[in-house]
């Protein structure tokens, strides 16, 4: 924890006049742009992962779902510590894949099947699990919980460095 707080304290040593740091625009959109394209794959990989597990008495299907699961979990808290360096890039994956998807949802439930299924290249099972897990509101309390990880890593930021 005092590391941070030296470390901040050395990054202003090194912040310019206007007291900007160097680089550091260039390290926020890259980690928000990490933070965009792991979201959707995440949840994309999970769901698929939960569709497999009603066939699970195929041999085959019977590792891959879990499989799925986690490696889609695993990117989910890739995007959550992503926050640590850049809490927006959290905040910005909650916010278009997660609670965007998810008051679309809400004000128009007939019409975000057909959103889904309108994405070119995605196999019919995977439109199902999507909607499934949009219409279920897990897609939304997925972005939830990544847009208060990016939050709390911010404001944790800003009582450490203030």
């Amino acid at each position: 924890m005092t590391e941070l707080v030296e470390r901040g304290g050395a990054d202003r040593e090194e912040a310019d006049a206007n007291g900007r740091l160097p680089g550091k625009p260039l390290r926020v959109v890259a980690a928000i742009l990490v933070a965009l394209l792991l979201t959707p794959v995440a949840i994309g990989v999970a769901a698929n992962g939960a569709v497999l597990t009603g066939r699970w008495w195929d041999s085959t299907d019977r590792w891959l779902a879990p499989i799925q699961s986690v490696l889609g979990a695993v990117l989910l808290l890739a995007v959550a510590a992503l926050a640590v360096a850049v809490p927006a890039a959290a905040i910005a994956a909650g916010l278009v894949w997660g609670i965007l998807p998810g008051v679309v949802q809400i004000v128009i439930p007939e019409r975000t099947y057909r959103l889904i299924s309108a994405v070119p290249g995605l196999p019919t099972d995977l439109d199902h699990a999507l909607y499934s897990w949009l219409s279920g509101g897990v897609v939304l309390m997925v972005g939830v919980l990544l847009f208060g990880a990016g939050l709390t890593a911010g404001l944790l930021r800003r009582r450490l460095a203030g």
